[in-house]
């Protein structure tokens, strides 16, 4: 009798300090989710484990491997298979080889694991917040020295933020402010696009609302993580217990950059403008890329215009802009076969969600000066390429990639038949 209430008395402790300790406050120190949920187990509740969640809170799976089907592009075709099935977005897709077999993990908004035909809650911690009408969620898994991290989106009472997580701890080890005007929050802006190098890894965190002018205004504030592209050294993982994790901001002036790419010493972003204004950018450290107070796209619902002074002002302009939007996602370099057929050119790819459709860009490889977009419509709304670990694009030996389409699956994509 003494040692339940023993437990109970410890339950009561610990769960308001995690409370109260977040509430307004969110770089305080929080209980991580793995002690709460073991007080729970301790004094007979459940922490509800995937194998008994209820069927409508998990990702429906179905393997595929459905016929290929061939899309004519301008000048090659594009070869595409369903290789799997599943109701969510993906937050990060991660695709390794073993011998000839090719292993795929799905990270999802929700916060599930997908490898092989398992599919594994993260270890999140308990202020995780997914909520749709917010587009709340885990924004992107990487991983650093075998350890994986995701960016997320939190909430502590009526504190908003985001941060960073050690997914084996379930500890956050970078917390933002709690953001402003929190009825107007959307996190489908926080970005999440990541480059790593051999020290370092360079993430984009965007401003997570649509029609926020005060949480826009983060990304000209150097006090705050949003609207920028930050530098966290490879160290600063290593020791996850420390409280005073460290980066830099590497540029700032973004509305919601989710592509990133390095290409020959050349670092290139996809970021979404407001209505319309979508931007290919061209990185460079220390750069103001403007938001909010440049653009070529117009505010939400009243239409009105930005000032659209890049050249006449201290801001990076953007390489190219899409008028009207389309809402891009990912960035990568293009696969051998594509890149020798356009060799004089430096060549990406990317995705994009409203316009549904696989975009090529070529590139002036001296003067970075965009030559042509090509868009080739795959009527799905295209989220991420797979990865390899170290952060790169994978590409299987018949130069076959990755991509994910929201509440669809995962595809096998291909160029060939050059003319």
């Amino acid at each position: 009798m003494n040692k339940i209430f023993i437990k109970f008395f410890i339950f009561l402790i610990i769960i308001p300090i995690s409370i109260f300790a977040g509430y307004e406050n969110p770089k305080l120190v929080e209980v991580p989710k793995k002690y709460v949920n073991k007080a729970l187990d301790n004094i007979g509740f459940s922490n509800n484990p995937v194998d008994d969640k209820k069927d409508k809170d998990l990702p429906k799976l179905y393997n595929e491997e459905k016929e290929i089907s061939e899309i004519i592009a301008n000048s090659f075709s594009l070869e595409i298979s369903k290789v799997k099935s599943y109701q969510d977005k993906t937050a990060s897709l991660i695709v390794s080889k073993n011998d000839s077999k090719v292993t795929f993990q799905i990270f999802t908004h929700t916060g599930f694991s997908i490898k092989e035909n398992k599919i594994i809650e993260m270890n999140l911690p308990s202020s995780f917040y997914k909520e749709k009408k917010s587009d709340g969620g885990v924004k992107s898994v990487f991983t650093i020295n075998g350890n994986y991290f995701a960016l997320i989106s939190q909430k502590k009472f009526s504190c908003l933020y985001a941060s960073i997580v050690d997914l084996k701890s379930g500890k956050e080890i970078l917390k933002s402010s709690c953001l402003p005007d929190k009825d107007k929050v959307d996190f489908g802006g926080l970005g999440g696009a990541y480059i790593k190098m051999e020290d370092k890894i360079l993430l984009s965190i965007g401003v997570p609302t649509h029609a926020s002018e005060e949480i826009d205004k983060l990304s000209q504030n150097m006090e705050s993580v949003f609207g920028k592209i930050i530098q966290i050294e490879n160290k600063e993982f290593l020791n996850t217990e420390s409280r005073n994790f460290k980066y830099n901001i590497f540029s700032l002036g973004h509305r919601n950059p989710q592509g990133l790419v390095l290409i020959n010493n050349s670092i290139f972003s996809l970021e979404h403008g407001p209505q319309g204004g979508d931007e290919l950018n061209e990185i460079k450290q220390g750069k103001n890329y403007g938001w909010p107070i440049v653009s070529l796209g117009t505010r939400y619902n009243e239409g009105k215009s930005f000032n659209k002074g890049f050249v006449d002002s201290n801001f990076k302009d953007p390489i190219f802009t899409f008028l009207p939007a389309v809402a891009p996602s990912s960035l990568n370099v293009c696969p051998k076969n594509l890149s020798k057929y356009y060799e004089n050119y430096d060549c990406l790819i990317g995705l994009s969600l409203r316009e549904m459709s696989l975009l090529i860009f070529l590139l002036d490889k001296n003067k970075k000066k965009v030559i042509n977009v090509e868009r080739i419509k795959l009527k799905k709304r295209l989220r991420h390429f797979g990865l390899r670990k170290d952060g790169k694009i994978f590409f299987d030996q018949n130069d076959y990639f990755y991509i994910t389409a929201d509440n669809d699956g995962l595809y096998k994509v291909k160029f060939n038949k050059f003319r």
